[in-house]
């Protein structure tokens, strides 16, 4: 395995093609993460993480208010559903009751599980080629590695242990914020221009 911190800076020097394809997959990837910041939200809606992942009741809907009684010349009444939404009239809260089964959370597991660690590995390859200190390029790969591992096992840590739901939304933020940087970081600092050569070509400046 070559020793990407030994080339860094090399992202200045890439190829036209080459800064094009790996700014678009840098582009992409920071789109994905906020679609997963919203698929998360569409999918354990009012319930939250504890009732989605761990069957947690949720709080129930408020009462409807009271209506008085319409007056005989008004006509009958007509008994709409909660169902129909009508122009003006209160949303009613929607409530989740079940919670998901294991086999569909084995399935994402199994998906992220094989998705997620080649997706931090290109981002990581594209961070340590960029031009930073040594120390920053290790503390930018524990971070992508840590947040995205603990997002991967946080469904599981709260089907266990509803009380830990927080981990959900505080392990994708965090997840979000360290790849998201490392993409964008690693895009600008490809599209900045090549320091000029100062005597011999060292190891980090050979072609």
């Amino acid at each position: 395995m070559r020793d990407f911190t030994a080339a860094a800076g090399r992202l200045r020097s890439l190829s036209l093609g080459a800064k094009l394809l790996y700014s678009a997959f840098a582009v992409a990837s920071i789109v994905g993460l906020l679609v997963s910041w919203r698929l998360y939200g569409a999918m354990v809606q009012d319930a939250g993480a504890a009732g989605y992942y761990a069957g947690a009741p949720a709080a129930a809907p408020p009462p409807a208010p009271a209506q008085a009684p319409a007056a005989a010349s008004d006509g009958p009444a007509l008994d709409l559903g909660p169902e129909l939404d009508l122009p003006g009239a209160p949303e009613t809260p929607r409530v989740l009751v079940e919670q998901v089964s294991e086999r569909k959370l084995l399935e994402v597991t199994h998906f992220h599980l094989f998705s997620v660690p080649v997706y931090v590995l290109i981002l990581a390859h594209l961070w340590l080629l960029a031009r930073l200190p040594p120390w920053l390029h290790t503390a930018g790969v524990a971070a992508a590695v840590v947040t995205s591992g603990l997002h991967i096992a946080a469904p599981w840590l709260i089907r266990g242990a509803p009380g830990a739901a927080a981990l959900m939304p505080i392990s994708g933020v965090a997840m979000l914020l360290s790849l998201g940087a490392m993409a964008l970081v690693s895009t600008v600092d490809m599209w900045l221009p090549r320091r000029p050569r100062r005597g011999p070509a060292g190891p980090d400046e050979a072609a």
